[in-house]
């Protein structure tokens, strides 16, 4: 996972974009747009983190506390995993 690529999608797509990517890789097809990653499992991954980030964003949290809210959580999770 590479948390600057779900930064990037965050904050140049919107959430009916990211959820409409999220939903096509579910199915196995590809997203309007590029989303980088290795594989369609990191490539949702990211489109993911993306969703929570841009809600948080739409709420009136500016880009960077979203995205250090959202990944302080991945960081919790993985290390009370």
């Amino acid at each position: 996972m590479k948390a600057a690529e779900a930064r990037r999608l965050a904050e140049t797509h919107t959430s009916s974009a990211l959820s409409e990517a999220a939903e096509a890789l579910g199915e196995e097809k590809a997203p309007a747009f590029e989303v980088q990653g290795e594989d369609d499992g990191e490539r949702l991954t990211h489109v993911l983190l993306a969703l929570r980030i841009r809600s948080r964003m739409d709420d009136g949290e500016s880009a960077r506390d979203a995205f250090r809210h959202v990944m302080a959580g991945v960081r919790d999770v993985l290390t009370n995993g």
